[in-house]
Parts: C-alpha cells; sequence; structure tokens
C-alpha cells in the first residue's frame, strides 16, 4: 500500500520526531536556541576579568538557578582591546566538585553575536547536571586565536537537588 504523504513529509516528520526525542551533545544550531536572557535563565557570570595574552575573559552560565536533572549552559566572554573574539573555540564539560571525575564529556559552544539583552558570548553546550552532586566544576577549555597554549579555567557551580 503507497503512503499518500510524500517521501519528503515522511522524512521531515521522522526527523522531528527523532530529534524531539534525544539528548545530544552538540548544541543547538543558533536558530534554534531559546532562551529569554532575562529571568530564571540570565546570563550570570562568575569570573570576570580573566587576563590571558591581551584577551579578558568572563566565564559563567545561563540560569540563576540550577536544578539536577535540568541543564547547565556554561557561557564564556572574551574581548581583546574592547572588541568581542568570534574565532575562539571554547569548549566546556562538567567534573566532580574535586575536579577528579568527569561527569559530563567535553563539548563545543557556538558563538552568540551581542545582542540588546546580552554581549557577545560563546553557549549553547548545554551539560545535564546528575543528582547526587550538590557542587559541581565547569570546566572551560579555550584556544585563542595567535595563542599556542590553550587555557583551562574552572568555575564551581551550586546544584539544586529539588
Amino acid at each position: 500500500m503507497r503512503s499518500s504523504l510524500p517521501i519528503t513529509a515522511l522524512v521531515m516528520l521522522a526527523t522531528a520526531i527523532a530529534g524531539g526525542c534525544r539528548e545530544s551533545n552538540r548544541p543547538e544550531a543558533p536558530s534554534e536556541h531559546a532562551h529569554s536572557h532575562e529571568g530564571d535563565d540570565a546570563l550570570i557570570w562568575v569570573e570576570e576579568n580573566i587576563e590571558h595574552d591581551r584577551f579578558i575573559l568572563a566565564l559563567g552560565h545561563h540560569g540563576k538557578h540550577l536544578h539536577a536533572t535540568s541543564f547547565v549552559e556554561p557561557a564564556v566572554s572574551i574581548t581583546r582591546d574592547g572588541v568581542a573574539i568570534a574565532d575562539a573555540r571554547v569548549f566546556n564539560s562538567l567534573l566532580s566538585a574535586d575536579g577528579t571525575n568527569v561527569i559530563r564529556e567535553e563539548v563545543d559552544t557556538i558563538y552568540e553575536v551581542e545582542t540588546e539583552d546580552e554581549p557577545a558570548h560563546y553557549a549553547q553546550g548545554k551539560l545535564h547536571l546528575p543528582k547526587g552532586f550538590p557542587q559541581l566544576i565547569i570546566r572551560f577549555r579555550i584556544a585563542l586565536p595567535g595563542v599556542a597554549n590553550e587555557l583551562t579555567q574552572d568555575i564551581t557551580i551550586d546544584v539544586d537537588e529539588h
């Protein structure tokens, strides 16, 4: 029996169903990035004014409150001479509070241009927050343009179990 739906429509439907049911380590495309940039999804800088080879970095995450079984979206701002840097490579991973165990493997981030609500920054490398860890470390690995050695920086986050 032949379907009345064109093959293209069937492929699109299958892709939509599969895409909506999976947890991916690959960040969403910029056009799919959906958060409000305010309230509980606000951009929070944990460490600012980190100087490295004439670059100034800020490290943080989206979300005022981080809850177990949800996601954290780490964020990095990179500027040089006051200009946002769009050609760095930024990765983030999740470690135990003592830094010895990898909880979530490293994922890549995407550069987001400046908006009215937020400065330009790297984000969208979401990491799932497991239960049983009231504190975790977000580890950032950053390859800056023209700098031979990568920069690794950690921030500690508190995770609400409720």
